[in-house]
């Protein structure tokens, strides 16, 4: 049976939250706080994909240790700093109205 479609925002200071929707461009944006760009990770054994602040990095946000975790899951050793969304079922935000 296919799981549900869910997006889950962690943040920074370790809490997250579901939303009840798939995000748009524009609230990803927002959550995140800044442009955003899509990288791949593993929860629960499964391929998710992440989306972050592209700048997060430079813009010295703090450390996101539990998207940093899915992240290592997939892709070589690094860090991810800022707020997330993981994405699970779907690919990409959704479209603004």
């Amino acid at each position: 049976m296919k799981q549900p479609n869910k997006a889950t925002v962690y943040k920074t200071d370790g809490t997250s939250y579901e939303l009840d929707h798939r995000p748009t461009l524009s609230e990803a944006q927002q959550i995140v706080g800044g442009y955003i760009e899509f990288a791949k990770g593993k929860k629960d054994g499964k391929v998710v994909t992440i989306v972050v602040d592209e700048e997060g990095l430079m813009k010295r946000k703090a450390y996101n240790h539990q998207i940093t975790v899915f992240y290592r899951a997939h892709n070589l050793d690094s860090m991810i700093a800022g707020d997330a969304i993981v994405l699970e079922g779907w690919q990409t935000v959704g479209v603004d109205k």
